[in-house]
């Protein structure tokens, strides 16, 4: 864990200022991603694997489902960083593609280390120019020139995001519709999410007195609902979950044991009846993360992050059966569009 001089003790902390750069730090990362020429850097990979650990990692997942609609020939997997570093090898035609914020994640700049020598073409995308990252990868695509300052990386998985996406354009090969124009005014669609922050704070009123938080989403929805979770546990030591929202309709919940619904939350996939019958509570603003107190010296108070605001769900559980109170958000952004 980095740590940064002059910690704040109280809100506005550098957490809430890397959520409202998060414009300008992807604007960036556009810019740079375009004048990078994704098409020469990612090359003809006859397999792709895209690795890292924590938010990276979520991000590689996002990366892997975004590449593999645009390379629909080619292999792409998501690994994490520690099975590739110590578990079996990936086979010598495979490109190894490993992500970090900060370039100095021990454990994914060893697999990259391991995939090299096992003959593997690795790649890298880092936040920042001169990181170890850079020495260890074949190729290196930087895409910032600032650290992400916050306690709970925030600005690095947008920007992480949206370089995949920027890639995946460029690297598209006149498969599925072009997203140039989305990304453009992607800058310009988050700074009128950010003006969502009162209504964020609302909502984090009442996340904050719950037990557990668990966060629902499907397709790509699903991977951002696991960064949710993961910023939660990581600013406030609280029990938090992600789940598709199909797997949440299995287990306890249904039996009667731990949990029970007091209302549907909402989905934007009705793909099947199952999660179809979740689109019938009213909307409220979605958001990535709640808020609670800070449980260690140095933790950022402010663990909510207005990253999206419009249609989307939450759902209050009641305990059964010896069952603790848990509040549930379905729906998160960076979502394909329609």
């Amino acid at each position: 864990m980095v740590a940064f001089p002059d910690p704040r003790r109280r809100h506005p902390f550098h957490m809430h200022d890397m959520i409202l750069g998060q414009p300008a730090f992807v604007a960036e990362a556009l810019r740079r991603t375009a004048a990078a020429d994704g098409s020469s850097f990612l090359g003809r990979p006859r397999r792709l694997v895209l690795t890292g650990c924590g938010t990276s990692f979520h991000a590689a997942m996002y990366g892997a489902r975004v590449f593999q609609e645009v390379m629909p020939s080619v292999p792409v997997l998501a690994i994490h960083a520690y099975d590739l570093a110590y578990g079996p090898f990936v086979p010598a035609n495979a490109t190894v593609l490993g992500v970090s914020h900060s370039g100095s994640t021990p454990t994914t700049n060893r697999a990259l280390r391991r995939a090299h020598w096992w003959g593997c073409r690795t790649l890298a995308v880092c936040g920042l120019a001169g990181s170890a990252m850079e020495r260890v990868a074949d190729r290196t695509l930087v895409i910032g020139s600032t650290h992400d300052r916050s306690w709970a990386n925030t600005m690095s998985y947008t920007t992480q995001l949206t370089a995949f996406a920027a890639l995946a354009s460029q690297s598209r090969s006149n498969v599925g519709p072009s997203i140039d124009a989305s990304l453009r005014g992607l800058a310009r669609s988050l700074e009128t999410t950010l003006g969502c922050e009162s209504h964020v704070r609302r909502l984090a009123t009442r996340v904050a007195q719950a037990a557990r938080v668990t966060f629902l989403g499907s397709d790509l929805d699903e991977i951002t609902a696991l960064e949710a979770a993961l910023k939660i546990r990581e600013t406030s030591s609280v029990p938090a979950s992600g789940y598709h929202t199909e797997q949440f309709l299995r287990g306890n919940g249904r039996r009667g044991r731990g949990v029970r619904p007091r209302q549907n939350p909402i989905t934007r996939d009705a793909s099947n009846p199952s999660a179809d019958s979740l689109h019938r509570a009213a909307a409220v603003p979605r958001v990535l993360r709640g808020p609670r107190t800070a449980r260690e010296p140095g933790h950022h108070a402010d663990g909510y992050s207005p990253t999206s605001c419009g249609g989307g769900g939450a759902l209050s559980l009641t305990p059964t059966s010896g069952g603790t109170p848990t509040t549930v958000f379905a729906s998160v952004p960076f979502r394909r569009s329609s």
